[in-house]
């Protein structure tokens, strides 16, 4: 119960601030786009930190049974979100600003209804107004969105340049 109730928080607060959502819609089921999906963060510098079933955590909670027909009403054959990290990116905002790592970890839902995979991510885009922080938070935007569409970052690549941080995160 502890664990299920950290995810929570956690997922509340890594999304509380940011002013945009990314979705994508595709005809892969929710378990092949799932392998895929996780392929790609790997391949993206990324880490996958926890991995939340939400309709089988519903269901143990006996959510289903107390809600009766006004559980899951959308008939969603799988909800599944992700918790994320990428530790350079992370890093450098923390170093920049160590109260800044309460954007971490990195959020992305995936859904069904059996028919379609949908994908949910809330940008980090504009949660900062630090120059530095911000040009960071937008590579990050483009990583997860990159990891997301299933292609390999390039952005990742420029990040681990000897150019200064503004220049690595401000020309794309």
């Amino acid at each position: 119960m502890k664990k299920l109730l950290l995810g929570v928080l956690l997922l509340l607060a890594s999304s509380s601030f940011a002013n945009e959502v990314y979705k994508k819609e595709v005809a892969t089921p929710h378990d092949v786009y799932m392998k895929e999906f996780k392929k790609a963060v790997k391949k993206n510098h990324m880490n996958v930190l926890y991995e939340l079933d939400l309709i089988k955590k519903f269901k143990d909670a006996g959510y289903a049974k107390k809600f009766g027909a006004d559980f899951n009403k959308n008939k969603l054959t799988a909800a599944t979100t992700i918790l994320l990290c990428n530790g350079y990116i992370g890093n450098q905002i923390s170093n920049i600003d160590p109260e800044m790592m309460s954007l971490c970890p990195i959020k992305v839902s995936i859904i069904s209804d059996g028919k379609s995979t949908k994908i949910i991510y809330t940008k980090y885009t504009g949660a900062s107004t630090d120059r530095e922080i911000a040009a960071l938070l937008n590579t990050l935007d483009e990583v997860v969105i990159n990891t997301i569409d299933l292609t390999t970052d390039e952005y990742m690549k420029k990040a681990f340049s000897s150019d200064s941080i503004e220049s690595r995160h401000t020309d794309h």
